[in-house]
């Protein structure tokens, strides 16, 4: 398995370079070689042209000394990419685990955003119309009538702000426009999914007011039989997305946008099957039914929010544009922590997530070789959050299989020592975060002699942070408990404290590049990216007590990269080189339960990120990346003082390299045959800091197809298609709630789904 794994990224990476350097060869004659354009100044798309917002203004792709990638509205449904997971397919050093709605891992060269603490601070940004979303609760969202998706890799603290130390996730939704225009969509798949979506465009007053709406439900049963639940079935989609945009533009300069938006998710639960005990006649594979014994196990999640986007032309030469945002997220998970048909342990989460943010943002340009962005933000977030774990006291004291002991047998002890034995023993710990962030900015850029441009940059960031903290633990049965007393994380009779800390910082960045042709650029860039400090709590597991708290210290990385980027004829390529050195990497302790949050020491990661997309041929278009990742820890000891020191991190294949070719071909005047290939790869990746064997996903590659018939001229298409066509088995993550108790489960990737899409333009 491991020399095909190696073959296998070995012939994606042949491919991509072939792909490179022989595209660049049939183009090479028709590329140009000169240009009038000033540097700073972007000039109406031609064919190919990439323009991209990674520095707070527009650019050329090929222009910007950042690694970028940029998928456009066309692409996004060309390939019929509707949920964020699919976005790691197109990216390079990006791999989205989308668990569910309520929990997802967003993982960017090698270090991952996970964490469902309310009091922890992001590390990869996610910004909707260029308001913050990045809290995990809140961070999956429908991604339907997008106008581009960036992902921007490395620190961008200095022009994106709070939790983008390793990167940013910035979406643009498509704002209305002058003309009259919409779309109906509808699609049955396997599974009885279900999707309906409709688009509206309509201007109200000609040139000053018009709206633009989007909606979409969709629902599909769960891909996983629950043998333990009559009918019950895991890992489905229940979703309805809503989106209204309102534009008024008084003046040739002012444009004022006011978004709304929308969704609610109640999916059936998700699996997290056992890989220790089996379903009666069933077996411990993850891709076999489950029985997990929950019946009111399940996800139901509510996220509104509405931002107002301002931008305002004070000259030629200087604009200034706000973003006015609220956002309010409500969610409740529920889950069978055992994953078995045993009542043994269940998981509750409760959030409640308000946020309210302001950023004011001044762009000068006085002539085109010279720019100056700066401005400054207010960020303030309240979150509520309960977090409980229940546990049958009378496995726990009787038997019950682990993973080191998997043929023990199950038996409940109903009574000790003449004392009653509690059948659940309730915990739960309270936390609410109240962060107040002020911060601001400046980056400047200059260009001489039309070929060597240097930017520089610096944000100051001042955190106000206070955490109330209480926890409680009951009996389901009144039955006071024996094995755990305090409950399984300590107990303080619901009496809440609280705690303040204050965090302040500076986060700068360099870049230097230079223009060995127009469209032919080096660069090479240096910045410091810090994740704010946590007010965290913990409580004693031996009495009653009122909890105490840690000051886990802000994590820095220190981020160098270099690289070329190359626009020939139609075709865009870049490769991207980099290395990182953390300190202070705020991580959850593997050896605990829910993982208390600490400083792990230090880390590092280096590797390459390379791209190329473009027509190919007329009728042909291509995008493909390779990517490849030596990222773990350097200093790691965890509570138990096992020495973590050279693991990898969660979530962090070493290979990833994804091809996608979307094809149309004219059949008659009127017709067309559309077709399209979405090939994906990723090697070995473990699920735990740990690097346990078993707990690990080996190199798995995953194959989407579409084929279909489109009428441009009568704005109809429908398609077949089939996702993961060869039915590949594969993990989402292993470990969860029931790692902590011996009793790891699974959650499987989706297997082969196959549907029937049409879509009618007017």
């Amino acid at each position: 398995m491991k020399s095909l794994s190696r073959n296998t990224v070995l012939l994606c990476s042949a491919a991509a370079a072939g792909l490179l350097f022989g595209t660049a060869a049939a183009h090479a004659q028709t590329a140009s070689v000169e240009s009038d354009t000033p540097s700073g100044e972007v000039q109406p798309e031609d064919d190919g042209e990439i323009v991209v917002t990674a520095q707070q203004r527009e650019q050329r792709l090929v222009d910007v000394p950042v690694p970028v990638t940029q998928l456009s509205g066309e692409l996004l449904d060309t390939f019929r990419i509707q949920g964020m997971g699919e976005l790691s397919l197109y990216t390079p050093g990006l791999l989205i685990q989308e668990q569910s709605v309520q929990r997802s891992g967003f993982n960017l060269r090698g270090l991952t955003q996970d964490d469902s603490s309310p009091v922890s601070e992001p590390s990869i940004s996610i910004f909707v119309d260029g308001i913050d979303n990045s809290r995990q609760a809140g961070a999956i969202s429908e991604l339907l009538d997008i106008d581009n998706i960036q992902v921007i890799r490395g620190p961008q603290g200095t022009l994106f702000g709070r939790g983008s130390v390793i990167g940013v996730l910035a979406i643009e939704t498509r704002r209305p426009t002058n003309e009259f225009s919409g779309s109906v969509s509808a699609e049955v798949g396997e599974y009885d999914l279900f999707n309906v979506t409709g688009i509206v465009n309509a201007p109200l007053v000609d040139q000053k007011l018009a709206v633009r709406a989007a909606v979409r439900f969709k629902k599909r049963d769960g891909v996983v039989r629950n043998l333990a639940i009559p009918d019950g079935t895991l890992n489905g989609i229940d979703t309805f997305y809503g989106r209204g945009t309102i534009r008024f533009t008084p003046t040739e300069q002012i444009t004022s946008d006011l978004i709304f938006t929308y969704q609610e998710d109640h999916p059936p639960a998700t699996q997290f099957k056992s890989i220790v005990v089996a379903p009666a006649g069933g077996d411990v594979s993850p891709f076999t039914p489950a029985a997990q014994d929950r019946p009111d196990a399940g996800i139901d999640r509510t996220a509104w929010g509405l931002t107002w986007d301002n931008r305002i032309e004070l000259s030629d030469a200087l604009s200034l544009r706000s973003f006015t945002g609220f956002r309010r997220v409500k969610a409740a998970e529920r889950w069978d922590g055992d994953g078995t048909g045993y009542a043994y342990i269940i998981g509750n989460q409760f959030t409640l997530q308000k946020q309210y943010s302001e950023e004011l943002r001044l762009s000068w340009q006085p002539d085109p070789s010279f720019t100056v962005v700066g401005g400054g933000s207010w960020f303030h977030e309240k979150v509520e959050d309960t977090i409980a774990l229940g546990l049958n006291e009378q496995y726990m004291l009787g038997s019950f299989p682990i993973i080191t002991a998997p043929t023990r047998p199950v038996t409940a002890t109903t009574s000790l020592g003449g004392r009653p034995v509690t059948s659940m023993n309730y915990n739960a710990q309270m936390r609410n975060n109240d962060r107040t962030s002020l911060s601001a900015y400046v980056n400047v850029s200059k260009t001489f002699f039309d070929r060597l441009t240097i930017d520089a940059g610096l944000r100051y960031t001042h955190d106000d942070a206070t955490t109330d903290a209480a926890a409680i633990r009951r009996s389901f049965d009144d039955v006071a408990p024996i094995a755990l007393p305090f409950g399984l994380f300590g107990n303080s009779n619901g009496v809440f404290v609280s705690r303040n800390n204050k965090f302040s910082f500076w986060t700068p960045r360099a870049a230097v590049s230079f223009k060995i042709l127009p469209d032919l650029n080096i660069y090479a860039g240096v910045a410091r990216g810090l994740r704010s400090g946590v007010v965290d709590a913990t409580w004693s597991r031996s009495a009653i007590s009122l909890a105490t708290f840690n000051i886990v210290q802000p994590e820095e990385v220190m981020n160098y990269e270099a690289g070329i980027k190359w626009k020939f004829g139609p075709m865009n390529a870049d490769l991207t080189f980099f290395k990182y050195d953390y300190t202070n990497l705020q991580v959850r302790d593997p050896s605990t339960i829910l993982g208390s949050l600490t400083n792990a020491g230090k880390a590092e990661g280096k590797g390459f990120e390379a791209s190329l997309r473009g027509g190919v041929i007329p009728g042909l278009n291509l995008i493909t990346s390779y990517a490849y990742t030596d990222a773990g820890y350097t200093l790691f000891f965890d509570s138990t003082g096992r020495d973590l020191s050279g693991n990898r991190f969660r979530l962090s294949p070493e290979h990833k390299a994804s091809l996608g070719l979307a094809y149309e071909r004219p059949v008659t005047e009127m017709l067309s045959v559309t077709a399209r290939l979405t090939q994906f790869y990723q090697s070995r990746t473990f699920f735990n800091a740990d690097n346990l064997p078993y707990e690990s996903q080996g190199g798995y590659g995953l194959t989407n197809i579409g084929l279909g018939l489109t009428s441009p001229e009568r704005g109809w298409r429908v398609e077949a298609y089939v996702n993961n066509l060869f039915d590949r088995d594969y993990l989402l993550d292993l470990g969860n709630t029931g790692k902590s108790f011996g009793l790891p489960t699974a959650i499987r990737g989706e297997p082969r789904i196959a549907g029937i899409r049409f879509n009618y333009d007017f």
